[in-house]
């Protein structure tokens, strides 16, 4: 897909409440896609305000991709770990959207506090997304929609 616009500088935009429906991983490069945008603050408050958008995160092989899904079993909170390759599985195939809350930013590495969705019970997991890498993430998004004269 086509993006009109094009930024490095992460402390200009946020993932919170936005989800992703699909995701790749090419070439050492992870890409997730939100079709219902990002948050840029240079736009309106509203949550979110792009059009559509893609993050793009080069990944350090050495450092990779660890996620982490928190489900109750027999009243106990476990972590069951998911490879990259199955999330992006997951979220591709429409079993879950993926919901970012929270980033913390690490020595090479960012830490996402976020949410899965899926269309049976519970309907949503808590999970963490760690991802490393030593180049800047790259946010590619499009305008957010006119409406009546006003951004939408």
């Amino acid at each position: 897909m086509e993006y009109d616009l094009i930024s490095t500088d992460k402390e200009k935009f946020s993932l919170h409440d936005c989800r992703t429906t699909s995701a790749k991983y090419e070439d050492g490069q992870l890409t997730l896609y939100f079709p219902n945008g990002i948050f840029f603050e240079d736009y309106s408050d509203d949550w979110p305000n792009t059009g559509n958008a893609a993050v793009e995160f080069l990944v350090d092989p050495m450092r990779g991709v660890s996620f982490y899904l928190f489900e109750e079993c027999e009243g106990n909170v476990i972590r069951r770990e998911y490879t990259m390759e199955q999330l992006i599985e997951k979220i591709n195939n429409k079993e879950w959207e993926l919901e970012f809350a929270y980033r913390y930013d690490g020595y090479q590495e960012i830490l996402y506090m976020c949410w899965i969705w899926c269309n049976h019970e519970p309907y949503s997991y808590e999970c963490q997304f760690f991802i490393g890498t030593k180049e800047e993430v790259v946010f590619r998004w499009n305008p957010p929609q006119q409406i009546y004269g006003q951004v939408k």
